[in-house]
């Protein structure tokens, strides 16, 4: 029984190959030719950079699609042909051009590269050439301009808009390039908060502000990089930089700043946490009495003054619950002598001004007072020096000195 189905499953195998051979031979005989249709195969055109270093630039629609019927006597062959047909094209080399006014150009067929070339033939095309009308390139540089479109969120403003270049080069037909009057960017800013940046694409402006539908221009660039500001707008205090002392604190005395605030603009990353500009500091003591004085105001670096003001006025008027008195007091010391050095005070009394309230002011006698120089920055050397001086009044918490005092003194001799 095994010899039986190996005779018959060779027999089998024999017959298929005999048949497979058969066809083979008969299908190789078919020289009938086949044909392909393919519709709409684009026109590809190389060659416009040589045309334009020649001063010629092509201004026909370059959007051509042409119909072919291809044929060919290999069954293969028109087998790959219709496998391949989005990759059949057609080329028109621009660089044979030389001269201005219609040139008629043949077009050179691309087929897939499983087919040879020589192996297919053209029955039919929609058209055997193409005609395109040939002009002196001319060259002109227009600027670019910004135009935004929406509104940033509420409490940002938009500031002016930079490109990463400031014109753009067009080419065309001298009549068409001479009316461009510029490259219009719009941008959509809705409901930003922060400055960006984008690639944006352009379009030519003429003129009278229309838009210029020519798709035979050249441009040096198809799109620019645009950097949009958005600006937050904030309104700051303007504050002073009080330092207090017994007499002379924020409850003894009214300041006031006039403006009172600033509005200004800048990078939200910038002023988004700034809750005061501070004018300037002041110690309340070193005034002796109603003071008023223009400061320029300190624009936070980055931003700018939307509502304008460039300096604020302040001024600090002390109230009538505190009162000042001059005292002479002889209690003079010293700390912070130098090293080895004797030390004598020159000045034996020095008039000092307190203020503080009426009745605690009143019961201070010169024996309250103290003044006690500081020679940290003087020399060893002998001599006589002025050194500054802190007056303390004893007994009386409110009350302070009012101004500046040094005293005299003198190292060795």
């Amino acid at each position: 029984m095994r010899e039986f189905w190996n005779k018959r499953t060779v027999r089998i195998i024999i017959s298929i190959l005999v048949a497979l051979v058969i066809w083979v031979y008969v299908d190789s005989q078919d020289t009938e030719p086949r044909t392909v249709r393919v519709n709409n195969i684009p026109v590809e055109f190389t060659g416009e950079d040589v045309l334009m270093e020649r001063g010629l630039l092509v201004t026909s629609d370059m959007n051509i699609t042409i119909d072919l019927e291809l044929s060919s006597s290999n069954r293969t062959v028109i087998n790959n042909l219709d496998r391949g047909k989005d990759e059949i094209r057609l080329r028109v080399r621009l660089d044979s051009i030389t001269s201005t006014g219609p040139n008629t150009l043949d077009w050179e067929l691309i087929l897939p590269d499983s087919v040879y070339r020589n192996s297919v033939t053209v029955d039919y095309a929609s058209a055997y050439s193409i005609t395109v009308d040939v002009v002196e390139l001319y060259t002109k540089s227009v600027p670019i301009r910004g135009e935004r479109s929406g509104t940033p969120a509420e409490g940002y403003v938009v500031g002016e808009m930079t490109f990463d270049q400031d014109a753009i080069t067009v080419s065309g037909e001298q009549m068409a390039v001479a009316n461009i009057s510029h490259a219009l960017v719009t941008v959509d800013i809705t409901g930003a908060t922060e400055s960006f940046s984008t690639v944006a694409e352009f379009q030519l402006i003429d003129y009278n502000g229309d838009v210029i539908e020519n798709s035979t221009f050249r441009t040096n660039v198809e799109t620019v990089e645009v950097n949009v500001p958005i600006l937050m707008i904030k309104e700051l205090p303007l504050v002073i930089d009080i330092t207090e002392s017994p007499g002379s604190t924020l409850a003894d005395a009214d300041v006031t700043v006039e403006p009172s605030t600033i509005t200004i603009s800048g990078d939200s990353r910038s002023i988004g946490r700034l809750e005061n500009v501070t004018l300037t500091d002041i110690d309340l003591s070193k005034l002796t009495g109603d003071t008023s004085f223009t400061v320029p105001i300190p624009i936070p670096a980055g931003s700018t003054s939307v509502s304008g003001e460039t300096e604020a006025t302040v001024l600090i008027t002390f109230k009538d619950t505190v009162t000042t008195e001059t005292f002479e007091t002889s209690n003079i010391s010293y700390i912070n002598e130098p090293d080895g050095s004797a030390v004598t005070v020159v000045s034996n009394t020095l008039e000092v001004t307190l203020r503080g309230p009426a009745a605690e002011l009143a019961d201070v006698t010169a024996h309250n007072i103290r003044v006690v120089g500081d020679l940290t920055d003087i020399s060893a050397q002998a001599g006589s020096y002025t050194v500054p001086a802190t007056v303390y009044v004893d007994g009386a918490e409110d009350v302070g000195a009012v101004g500046s005092y040094q005293i005299t003194v003198q190292i060795g001799g």
